[in-house]
């Protein structure tokens, strides 16, 4: 030990009981929060695991009813090509019709998904059908129909689901527009494909209870869906999240939504079918997919809440103790808080005093520099004061200016004007944001205010009490020159005060964009 050494210099600061009590605080808290975190995380990747095993099994489904749907359509489409350039090349001729019947018979025996298979003229009529009887219904009220009548488009056409005349069953009608030899419309081409086909299929697929598989048209009209709906042929869906939020978007992929027909909450997988007016989409219940994450979060939550218990348990004990200083630290500040405000508060006006007006000048100044905005200053001073005083007493005179000074203060609204008492019998006002013609409607407002107010001054020419006002805007002003604005404010009041007083004058300083002066006066 070196003999400049004291043995006191080796001993650690002693720290205060309210920075050690934070300290152990804190050292608890991490503790919990490591704890917290680290469970947190565990069953973050827990949960992220089970959804991304229900993405890949809902895309997997969608995947499967998009190929059956291209399947079953094709099938169809396929079919109806082969009418259509019959009709088209051989006409509908009686014994033409007989062969056509045949063929279409034994097509629908070979095409699994397709129910029938029609044959309408140009004005709906059922000229030739699959079934064994002849049918002579009228089909021109069909939506698919008037389709092909109004549009001279030849492609397949997939309708809403309509209600079968033959078998009172669900279908998907999906249809071809025949033309005549001139190109004019002959007729239509239909293959109807039973809602039941779907439905049978997509019972195969696994999905729970809550569980949802629907194809749908661009428009939201529902085709066919697991599971099935009362009102499956009415149901619309385009005001859904997956219409409405997620296929503009991307024609494919996962989206966490509430199911706007049954409000199931589901994670679902969603495509657009290649080539064809459908929407094939597949849904779990969050409920399902997250029941066993919900039982094994429950656990460790709880777990980790027992633990956090019986350390907060400890640091309840160690918060009692430091209770009375961090109240005593609270009562300083607040004292601290209210001196801060009286020191910036005029005691008889209650108005900001002359170093808060200081202050305040000087930071919107800056702010009017950078931002190359307007800013006005009002001054003011009531006239013949000193005769008031010798005329009432000083006590009247506080009076007055207690009253003067609330009558400003009601005059000035925004948040980020000022009202200050400069000394005296002066008074100043600050407006950031506010061009000339602003500042000369708030002068106006205090200096008719304080006349109309009424107060008794026999001392003055004009019976009341009354104020004159100098006011100065500049735009963009330079740095730091608020000063040289202060002075040509006052140099304003006092030139209202030589022309009569009761009145206000006005200038913008050189940095604005142009130069003027105002005066307002009231002649009693």
């Amino acid at each position: 030990m070196t003999p400049f050494m004291k043995p006191s210099d080796f001993t650690p600061a002693r720290l205060s009981p309210s920075l050690l009590s934070k300290a152990l605080i804190g050292f608890i808290a991490l503790v919990c929060l490591s704890l917290g975190l680290a469970t947190a995380w565990q069953m973050s990747l827990s949960r992220e695991e089970r959804l991304a095993a229900a993405k890949v099994a809902v895309s997997n489904i969608v995947r499967a009813a998009e190929q059956q749907a291209q399947d079953t359509v094709r099938q169809a489409d396929n079919t109806l090509r082969d009418l259509v350039e019959r009709v088209e090349h051989d006409g509908l001729a009686i014994d033409a019709r007989a062969r056509l019947a045949k063929l279409m018979a034994a097509n629908v025996s070979n095409v699994e998904a397709v129910q029938g298979l029609f044959i309408f003229d140009a004005q709906g009529n059922w000229i030739v059908n699959s079934f064994s009887e002849i049918q002579t219904h009228d089909n021109g009220d069909r939506p698919y129909f008037i389709y092909h009548r109004d549009h001279s488009d030849t492609a397949t056409r997939i309708g809403s689901i309509v209600k079968s005349r033959i078998t009172g069953d669900m279908v998907i009608p999906i249809s071809r527009r025949i033309n005549g030899a001139d190109g004019t419309f002959a007729g239509v081409a239909l293959a109807t494909v039973p809602v039941a086909y779907f439905q049978t299929f997509f019972e195969r697929m696994d999905v729970d209870d809550q569980g949802v598989i629907f194809l749908a048209l661009n428009n939201g009209d529902l085709l066919a869906r697991r599971p099935t709906l009362t009102a499956l042929m009415t149901t619309n869906i385009a005001k859904g999240d997956i219409f409405s939020r997620y296929l503009p978007e991307s024609d494919s992929g996962i989206a966490v939504t509430r199911s706007l027909v049954d409000g199931v909450e589901r994670i679902y997988a969603y495509r657009r079918v290649t080539g064809l007016p459908i929407v094939a989409a597949a849904g779990v219940s969050s409920q399902h997919v997250f029941a066993p994450w919900w039982a094994y979060a429950y656990r460790s939550a709880g777990l980790i809440a027992l633990i956090c218990l019986a350390l907060i348990g400890l640091s309840v004990l160690l918060y009692k103790q430091i209770q009375q200083l961090i109240t005593a630290e609270s009562e300083l500040q607040g004292a601290q808080n209210e001196l801060e405000t009286i020191a910036q508060t005029d005691s008889l006006t209650q108005l900001p005093n002359r170093r808060r007006f200081d202050f305040a000048v000087r930071q919107e100044w800056a702010r009017a520099s950078r931002n190359r905005s307007t800013l006005a200053i009002i001054l003011l001073d009531i006239d013949w004061f000193k005769q008031y005083n010798d005329q009432y007493g000083h006590v009247r005179g506080d009076d007055c200016l207690m009253e003067v000074a609330s009558l400003i203060g009601s005059a000035v609204h925004r948040a980020g004007d000022l009202a200050a008492r400069y000394g005296g019998e002066e008074f100043v006002i600050l407006l950031p944001e506010t061009d000339l013609a602003g500042a000369l409607s708030v002068a106006e407002k205090v200096r008719l205010s304080i006349f109309n107010a009424g107060i008794e001054h026999s001392a003055s020419a004009l019976g009341n009490v009354t104020v004159s006002l100098g006011v100065v805007a500049i735009n963009a002003p330079k740095h730091d020159a608020y000063t040289a604005a202060l002075k040509e404010a006052d140099r304003l009041l006092y030139r209202a005060k030589n022309r009569g007083r009761n009145r206000v004058e006005a200038n913008e300083l050189p940095g604005a964009q142009a130069t003027g002066s105002y005066v307002s006066s009231l002649v009693t």
